[in-house]
């Protein structure tokens, strides 16, 4: 994958708050992705666990903006999470993937920050029947390399998912069954 090349092909197709006509998606570009975020403390952050800058500042605002109670991530970076969340004063809960894995755990909106693996089709596939209408699934480094490229794309294709973002560093993922399924390139 040349990335000069993906760049101009992002830059191209990306939509501003204008070029939508999902209500879902304008309030996200117009109010939520508009919230402010310290990114001093954002780059010290993601230096430290590797996870892209946006990613980390999008996270934020989304936890802000739509007061989902439950963070979940990946183990590896779930004490740096938590020591965000702690210093930007978010008020979700944060947890490791596994305490989704509960089978007598009640579906609650959430938000998922999952870091770009070898498995990460299969970790989706996995926590697909435990999440709620309104959970969001963040996936950073959808474009580390063409393997992981084209497994975004087949993660955006799947019938259960009626909502995708790409916002070039990061992906969003989310069911939202009762809208038609859309797929956005989005400028953040």
């Amino acid at each position: 994958m040349n990335r000069f090349i993906e760049i101009i092909k992002y830059t191209w197709k990306a939509k501003g708050r204008h070029g939508i006509h999902s209500p879902f998606v304008y309030d996200l570009m117009d109010i939520c992705f508009k919230i402010p975020v310290s990114r001093k403390k954002i780059d010290g952050f993601s230096a430290k666990m590797k996870v892209h800058t946006s990613t980390l500042r999008c996270l934020t605002q989304l936890s802000k903006h739509l007061n989902h109670s439950l963070l979940l991530s990946d183990s590896a970076i779930q004490t740096d999470i938590k020591a965000m969340a702690k210093d930007l004063g978010l008020s979700s809960d944060i947890q490791h993937l596994s305490f989704f894995d509960q089978e007598e755990k009640e579906k609650q909106p959430s938000i998922l920050l999952l870091t770009m693996d070898n498995c990460i089709s299969s970790k989706v596939n996995k926590l697909l029947p435990l999440l709620d209408e309104n959970s969001l699934i963040l996936i950073d480094g959808i474009r580390a390399n063409d393997h992981v490229y084209s497994e975004w794309q087949q993660l955006k294709e799947k019938t259960e998912f009626h909502f995708s973002a790409d916002v070039f560093h990061f992906g969003i993922l989310a069911k939202r069954s009762f809208q038609e399924k859309e797929q956005f390139i989005l400028r953040y």
